[in-house]
């Protein structure tokens, strides 16, 4: 695990804020594995019903690989419109075999909340024991069963390759502070506002997979990832993911944990928007932790380096 240093370059007059920021990630500690992009191809759309589906993806990736990613629009082609039961995105998983043949790896449950509304697939996930790169890689996928469709657009497969951590610890408050209305499902909004949120805007340097586990010391929590722009008075436009803190989710974090895994790619912005969960439950302080393969720059301008001072 490689911990933050803090660059000398913090240019401009930074709030206290962004100081606290960058002091907690020294004593930041490791949570996952990272992962780093290496390679990506495009692939056709797809619908997956009642059958599994299985595409051949060659790659021509010289590094060991430890995981892959996908991303996708998840979009419902048969659904339950009238009571949302099926499909949802959650619904939607695949089992990827390595070139060599008897390497597997599976990925259930990828598709991310209970909706059957367009879902953005931006995920990755690790597991193969340093396969080889170059070669067919198999994706077998599979989705809830008959008269339910679910259809997969703008595909592309990934690779990813494993690398050290690079943690940090960003500390903030919804207290108090500007109100939204949070998105509830990915379909809508909740109705438990307006509630305060604290957004903060960054990139990353190195493309490929990133953790934000975002933690309060009682109560409901909510997190979300906006991915090239974030309109609180449009909390459903570029939404990539978000989790509920309340210990209801699909993917099992304890009630006031909320967390995020996304395929990040470098030159593209992104904000992380932290929120009181409702208008009728004070807001508090968090600390999110963040893993990945590089420090997150934030602001596009503050940024902490993994290399030490310069």
């Amino acid at each position: 695990m490689i911990a933050f240093t803090l660059s000398r370059r913090l240019r401009g007059a930074s709030t206290p804020l962004r100081l606290a920021v960058a002091l907690s990630a020294l004593a930041a500690g490791p949570a996952f594995a990272a992962e780093r992009l290496v390679a990506s191809v495009p692939g056709a759309d797809f619908d997956v019903g009642a059958t599994a589906v299985v595409q051949t993806i060659a790659f021509d990736a010289s590094v060991p690989i430890s995981g892959v990613g996908f991303t996708a629009r998840w979009t419902a082609v048969v659904a339950d419109e009238e009571n949302g039961l099926a499909p949802w995105s959650l619904d939607l998983a695949a089992t990827i075999t390595a070139p060599d043949g008897s390497s597997t790896l599976s990925w259930p449950r990828f598709g991310g909340d209970r909706t059957y509304a367009d879902y953005p697939l931006q995920d990755f996930v690790a597991g193969f024991a340093d396969v080889a790169g170059s070669g067919d890689f198999q994706w077998r996928f599979t989705s809830v069963g008959p008269p339910w469709v679910a259809g997969l657009r703008d595909v592309t497969y990934h690779l990813t390759t494993r690398v050290d951590d690079v943690v940090g610890a960003y500390p903030g408050s919804v207290a108090s502070g500007p109100t939204w209305s949070r998105p509830y499902y990915i379909g809508g909004v909740s109705g438990l506002g307006p509630v305060v949120y604290q957004a903060t805007a960054f990139e990353v340097p190195v493309s490929g997979g990133y953790y934000f586990e975002s933690i309060v010391t009682q109560g409901d929590h909510f997190l979300a990832l906006y991915q090239d722009a974030f309109d609180p008075a449009q909390p459903l436009a570029n939404l990539l993911d978000y989790e509920a803190g309340n210990g209801s989710s699909p993917n099992g974090p304890p009630r006031g944990t909320a967390r995020i895994s996304a395929l990040l790619f470098a030159g593209r912005s992104y904000h992380l928007v932290a929120s009181q969960w409702s208008a009728s439950s004070p807001g508090q302080s968090y600390v999110t932790t963040v893993t990945g393969p590089a420090a997150l720059i934030l602001d596009g301008d503050d940024t902490l380096f993994a290399d030490g001072f310069d």
